[in-house]
């Protein structure tokens, strides 16, 4: 037994040594509703004029059905009764203002700052869009070097533009270190410092975690404020949001980690979808201009781009009209236009077979179709 320890453990630091990550990632694996606390972060405070959703005293939980296929064959349930049999942390569903199922499981609650995973690059493709109606940045068609120029030595770097990041069609080399470092290390520009090519910016759509990195970098060097205040200021002190989120950060450069790691509770993130719903007015404030939200769910296949991909926001269906963000472990900020609709799904890392069988763009149609 002793001498099969010292070989794993042999093994384990050779790999390490050998793939030149950051240790934490080789016993973490998965990220984990916990990291929002295993992290340093920076805290986006609200303005302290809370204003939230109506709620509905109809019981919709058990109105709306679904088709469940959880245990490998359909089964027309209610939401209600769905819900608790998956990992779920929230689901909300609103329309007109109005909550009309309210979920939280889990041992969570409304108070409760949810993991935004790679929700955040919706939230950063809107401080993009900010940035360029103050005229901080002059369009997404900059080229990132006007204000990162000694990121990378690559011949592409020159060639790439702020749009090729928002629509992950940048080239950049798809490396598992460099999403390790800017995740797990301590040091995010070790892992920026390994940026490499392998396609021509503009020509092929791969959507890798470090494009929305190097955005928020942009937004820090075009606004001379970190992310994490530029949201504060822009969004969530205007949005009257209920609660403080916090941004997690790398430790040794205080960089907010822009691809992923907001936390924010799931009533916020509503309120965030909300505002792309009211074309980027909220009251009578026009927080992003109509002309941005256009451009962002605008569907797009041009220089390299999916149809169904713009802007850091996935595009849904003509015959719907809807459009969302999305996160690991099937998060959804899901909304329809047609129905003023907004339903947020946040869960937790779920068995994978059991994970697979559930189509939650199915059940979230499904619902749209009801209401």
């Amino acid at each position: 037994m002793k001498l099969i320890y010292k070989l794993l453990l042999y093994s384990l630091f050779s790999i390490l040594i050998v793939s030149c990550v950051p240790i934490s990632s080789l016993f973490l694996f998965h990220p984990d509703k916990k990291d929002i606390k295993r992290f340093p972060y920076k805290k986006i405070n609200p303005s302290g004029n809370c204003s939230t959703f109506k709620r509905s005293l109809d019981n919709y939980g058990k109105e709306i059905m679904i088709n469940d296929c959880s245990n490998g064959r359909p089964n027309f349930i209610s939401i209600e009764d769905f819900t608790p049999t998956h990992n779920v942390r929230s689901f909300l569903i609103i329309q007109n203002d109005t909550i009309k199922y309210e979920y939280y499981g889990q041992g969570t609650d409304k108070n409760t700052l949810h993991p935004s995973y790679s929700l955040a690059k919706s939230f950063i493709s809107a401080l993009v869009g900010i940035a360029i109606d103050e005229g901080f940045i002059k369009s997404n068609n900059d080229f990132v070097y006007e204000y990162l120029p000694h990121l990378s030595e690559h011949e592409y770097y020159k060639q790439l533009k702020i749009s090729h990041l928002l629509d992950h069609t940048s080239g950049i080399k798809n490396d598992i270190k460099i999403d390790a470092h800017i995740y797990y290390g301590a040091d995010i520009y070790k892992g920026l410092n390994k940026l490499n090519f392998n396609y021509k910016p503009g020509t092929k759509q791969e959507y890798i975690n470090v494009n929305s990195q190097i955005l928020g970098l942009v937004i820090k060097q075009a606004t001379k404020k970190s992310p994490a205040i530029y949201l504060q200021e822009k969004i969530w002190e205007p949005l009257n949001m209920c609660n403080h989120a916090i941004w997690s950060t790398d430790k040794k450069n205080k960089i907010e980690k822009t691809f992923c790691c907001l936390g924010a509770t799931s009533i916020d993130y509503a309120k965030f979808g909300n505002l792309y719903l009211n074309n980027g007015k909220y009251n009578d404030n026009q927080i992003i201009s109509k002309q941005w939200i256009n451009k962002t769910i605008k569907y797009n296949t041009n220089k390299g781009s999916n149809k169904y991909y713009n802007k850091s926001w996935y595009l849904g269906l003509e015959k719907y009209g809807d459009f969302m963000a999305k996160g690991l472990y099937k998060q959804y900020i899901y909304l329809n236009p047609n129905k003023n609709l907004i339903i947020v799904i946040l869960n937790n890392r779920e068995d994978k077979v059991k994970s697979e069988k559930v189509k939650w763009i199915y059940i979230l149609r499904q619902i749209s179709d009801q209401l």
